[in-house]
């Protein structure tokens, strides 16, 4: 059998040893790391977010409500609960906090939109009338990415600036933070806007400007400001991977494959 050479003082001649084969387990163990750790990480990137529709056909049409949680395509609850507000201050369109009424949930063939508690007025998201302001206001179970997460909005018709046609105006609640700190303006919202027909569209939340597509949000608030409006997607969202938990797995995995790179 074939020996290595040695010197007299019984080392091997490690000039002469066989260089590893391509493909063999001899790569330096933090370039494993590093591989597994990013491999990781991007387990963790946002996936498709799951769509909820929130129309008649949907959800059946009809008052749902103070609080209602929809259901999605095969009878899953959804990740998030719907209230809403009306008669909110229309002096302070933009002030996320302005003083308004807890109302209740109305679906319409057109989408989601907010009536009274009674439950009376109209059924969509109304900037005008005896009601305004209104808003819709998506509460998830557990932090979401704004990355992936859309929102679909029907009889919408942007116009040139306020008091021009919709209105919209969108709160965001970042992540642990207990309030709506983050406000998205009409042409922000336009700016992200994809129409899907007339008078109908998605809003990308990962398109904003103001704010990084990597901010998870507790939820968030519509408010139509002028004229009317409706939901009619939600989207579950990505949920915001915990820190900790990304490093113990990949600490986890690294040691596994040291260790057998060290068999």
């Amino acid at each position: 059998m074939q020996t290595t050479p040695t010197w007299s003082d019984g080392k091997q001649d490690a000039r002469r040893r066989p260089a590893p084969r391509p493909g063999s387990l001899r790569a330096p163990a933090a370039w494993i790391a590093l591989v597994v750790i990013g491999a990781m990480l991007l387990s963790a990137s946002p996936a498709a977010a799951g769509i909820i529709g929130l129309n008649a056909d949907a959800q059946g049409s009809g008052n749902k409500g103070a609080s209602f949680r929809p259901v999605d395509a095969v009878g899953a609850p959804a990740a998030f609960v719907l209230t809403s507000r009306f008669s909110i201050d229309h002096t302070n369109p933009f002030v996320a906090t302005a003083s308004g009424l807890a109302g209740t949930v109305y679906i319409d063939r057109k989408g989601g939109g907010v009536q009274t508690a009674k439950p009376d007025g109209s059924k969509g998201i109304s900037g005008g009338g005896g009601h305004k302001d209104e808003e819709l206001i998506f509460t998830y179970d557990s932090p979401v990415l704004l990355s992936g997460l859309l929102v679909g909005l029907n009889d919408i018709d942007f116009g040139n600036g306020t008091g021009d046609k919709d209105d919209p105006v969108i709160f965001l609640s970042l992540a642990g933070s207990g309030t709506y700190g983050v406000t998205i303006l009409e042409s922000e919202i336009y700016a992200a806007f994809t129409s899907t027909g007339r008078k109908q569209g998605t809003v990308d939340f990962g398109l904003f400007t103001s704010v990084s597509p990597s901010t998870g949000i507790d939820g968030f608030k519509v408010r139509e400001t002028n004229d009317h409006i409706y939901v009619d997607v939600g989207t579950t969202g990505t949920p915001v991977p915990e820190p900790a938990s990304l490093v113990l797995i990949a600490v986890g995995g690294c040691l596994t494959i040291i260790r057998r790179i060290r068999k």
